[in-house]
């Protein structure tokens, strides 16, 4: 095995290692976000202060650290019984009790008089020789009312018209009460009253216990409970009970020293989250669930749709430290006085707004999506919570699609903050009763939301940028700006030549990255800034010597090839002087590639001066380009500065077409672009854009005839004297 093969296996050892160490930091780092996400969620940031139990003394004022509003449940549930007491029972009436009454009370009666002496009831005739007691003991067995030997004895021994009088009575009696309704359950107090009543007549006294004793046992309930509607009744009016809330405000002594503490004191302590807590593991492992849950769904989305993203370890350490910032921010929002729904002022656009500019539209709506539901479960705002975050958030992202400037951020926040009105305002219409005021709180709470989205996008992006080394944009939009940018305006002025090859790099490039689904707008700034580094030396270069002498003609080969390879070099450090972000700088690096610098190298093996010309000393140092981007400018580099100096190529499309893809195959053949991912496909794509652009550049300009020049002039001249 050779020494380059040594060095190949080393190599691809060396990036196989690197690899697992980049996949196992990424599992640490998103095992941690889980953690701390956890636990955001489960801890109570309000210390444990108060540990009094009921009987104690309390050794000090003790004060109300926040305001809150909670319901009394004890006293809600007393007024809840007493609705339900208050409410009448319901009764069903048994029509056919008084009736059944009636017919018993009539047969009694009928052989009653069957077996006296004085009335004869029918044409079959009583044995005469029957005595009273078998009288009796005939009539008890016929009788279905249990009445006394004694009382059958006296009706027997009566005369017809006390008789008479009994019978009216006792059915009269019965007749009223059950007209009038016997309740079921307030038996024992009509027969106290009837009892009285029969008292009070002015019949004999035995007469009087027959007629109290017969309706004893005829009287019954024809009012029967309803059991069933009663309880419905009862249930609505608890339900019709509006809870009793009481107001602690921040300050207020719940218990003053001295003060021997009752159970509604604990109640306070307890809703002011002042009383220990026993630890729920139950509800601490469905939270943990929950945050597994949203954070695997999201790495898996982004590990199957979105892996070359992560390969940034700023994106990565990015997209778990934003929803960590934002859930502890929602956090404090729950601790703040005066705010009912905490969750209507947590800016979650704001996270979706960055995720957006710096990462990725699609992946900003997946973090959106699981980050409303967090929040949701650290507020306690339910779905109206969730439905104004995501909204919000889905806005947000929407807004900031086509983002120009820094000024379109602050517009994207207003945005925010009618989405988030309109979502709160439905959910509010859609709950009543609607108190006026609440729902103002609730909307002017959206309005503050998105204002906040704003100032915390268009304040924070400049610092996530450099902190993370993401080029958002926006930043791209500056940098493009000369007037804003003083290397920009320094290549401007000290090499305009080289300036004016940039912007048509540029054009060049950009066209070519929109045929591939490059970042059209990152090739377009890094083309204003890959000669950057010409500056140092401008009149090495050819497009800015503007006069016949060469600097070159009066250096070797080696010194010239040294000189213009070194404005990589320059470039890099200059980029680095004034904080151009890491992809610009990459690009200024690999703009090149390894390419050979053929002139002087040809120069130097035609020189009989120089014995064994090494050509790894003619090339720049590279590296080759690692993106579609790099690999898209270094083309159109050698494309724009190929084509401009051979002026035979202008007015020949054809020629011009075959010089471009010429070029390009030439760089495929040399292996400058092997490591972009740049596929054949793409390069046909580019050389196509590359030529049309070329195309429009060099075309003919049409002369106007003589004739129609002076006709033109004449009509002037006519214009002019008419005025």
């Amino acid at each position: 095995m050779g020494f380059l093969d040594e060095m190949k296996e080393k190599i691809s050892a060396g990036d196989l290692q690197l690899s697992q160490d980049m996949v196992t930091k990424r599992w640490i780092w998103g095992i941690v976000v889980f953690i701390i996400l956890t636990l955001i969620l489960t801890i109570d940031f309000i210390p444990n202060q108060v540990n009094l139990e009921v009987g104690q003394v309390s050794p000090r004022d003790i004060e109300a650290p926040k305001t809150i509003e909670y319901i009394d449940e004890d006293r809600t549930e007393e007024l809840k019984l007493k609705a339900a007491e208050s409410v009448p029972k319901v009764y069903e009436e048994d029509v056919t009790v008084l009736k059944e009454v009636r017919k018993e009370l009539n047969d009694f009666f009928t052989i009653i008089k069957k077996y006296s002496n004085i009335v004869e009831v029918d044409a079959k005739k009583i044995d005469k020789s029957l005595s009273l007691t078998e009288k009796i003991s005939e009539i008890q067995g016929k009788t279905a009312i249990n009445v006394t030997d004694n009382s059958i004895r006296y009706l027997l021994k009566a005369n017809a018209e006390t008789l008479n009088y009994v019978e009216n009575k006792t059915e009269n009696i019965l007749t009223r009460y059950l007209s009038r309704g016997i309740k079921s359950d307030a038996m024992k107090q009509v027969k106290e009253q009837i009892e009285r009543e029969v008292q009070s007549l002015s019949a004999n006294n035995r007469y009087r216990h027959v007629i109290d004793e017969l309706i004893q046992n005829l009287i019954r309930p024809n009012l029967i409970l309803d059991k069933e509607a009663t309880t419905k009744r009862r249930e609505e009016a608890k339900e019709a009970v509006k809870p009793v809330k009481k107001t602690i405000h921040q300050g207020q002594v719940i218990i003053r020293y001295g003060k021997v503490v009752v159970q509604e004191d604990i109640k306070v302590l307890k809703e002011l989250g002042l009383r220990h807590k026993q630890v729920d593991f139950i509800a601490i492992l469905g939270l943990a669930l929950i945050v597994f849950i949203f954070v695997s769904v999201f790495v898996i989305y982004v590990s199957q749709y979105k892996a070359k993203i992560v390969d940034d370890e700023g994106v990565v350490a990015l997209l778990g430290i934003l929803p960590i910032l934002m859930l502890l921010f929602a956090k404090i929002m729950t601790f703040l006085e005066l705010i009912d729904n905490p969750a209507y002022l947590v800016p979650v656009a704001g996270l979706s707004m960055l995720l957006a500019i710096l990462v990725d539209y699609n992946l900003s709506i997946m973090a959106t999506m699981a980050l409303s539901f967090l929040v949701t479960l650290v507020t306690g705002a339910g779905v109206a919570g969730a439905a104004v975050a995501l909204v919000g958030g889905l806005v947000g992202i929407y807004s900031v699609s086509k983002v120009t400037q820094r000024n379109d951020l602050v517009r994207a926040g207003f945005y925010v903050s009618g989405a988030s009105v309109l979502t709160i305002l439905a959910f509010e219409l859609s709950a009543p009763p609607v108190e006026f005021l609440e729902l103002l709180k609730s909307i002017s709470l959206g309005i503050i939301n998105g204002i906040i989205v704003g100032v915390v996008t268009n304040g924070f992006l400049p610092y996530l940028e450099n902190t993370f080394g993401i080029t958002s944009p926006v930043k791209l939009l500056e940098l493009s700006n000369p007037n804003n940018q003083p290397l920009l305006k320094k290549l401007m002025v000290e090499a305009p030549s080289t300036y004016q090859h940039s912007t048509v790099v540029g054009n060049l490039a950009e066209a070519a990255a929109d045929a591939v689904d490059a970042d059209a707008l990152l090739v377009r700034v890094g083309a204003y800034y890959h000669d950057i580094g010409k500056i140092k030396r401008p009149y090495f270069f050819t497009e800015n010597q503007f006069s016949k002498e060469n600097p070159h003609d009066k250096l070797s080969p080696n010194l010239s090839t040294l000189i213009i390879t070194s404005h990589v070099k320059d470039g890099v450090e200059l980029a680095k002087k004034y904080g151009l972000p890491n992809k610009i700088i990459d690009i200024i690096r690999q703009h090149h590639a390894k390419s050979l610098v053929s002139f002087f190298y040809q120069e130097a093996l035609h020189d009989d001066k120089y014995e064994n010309v090494n050509e790894e000393e003619f090339r720049y140092p590279g590296p080759k380009p690692q993106t579609k981007e790099s690999a898209i400018i270094m083309l159109a580099d050698i494309t724009e500065a190929a084509t401009r100096s051979k002026v035979e190529v202008h007015s020949n499309p054809g020629k011009l077409e075959v010089v471009v893809r010429e070029l390009i195959r030439n760089k495929l053949d040399e292996g400058q672009l092997d490591e972009s991912d740049l596929t054949l496909k793409d390069l046909d794509k580019i050389g196509t854009a590359f030529v049309n652009v070329l195309t429009g550049r060099f075309h003919n300009r049409v002369e106007y005839p003589e004739h129609l020049a002076e006709e033109m002039k004449g009509e002037a001249n006519s214009n002019e004297n008419s005025n």
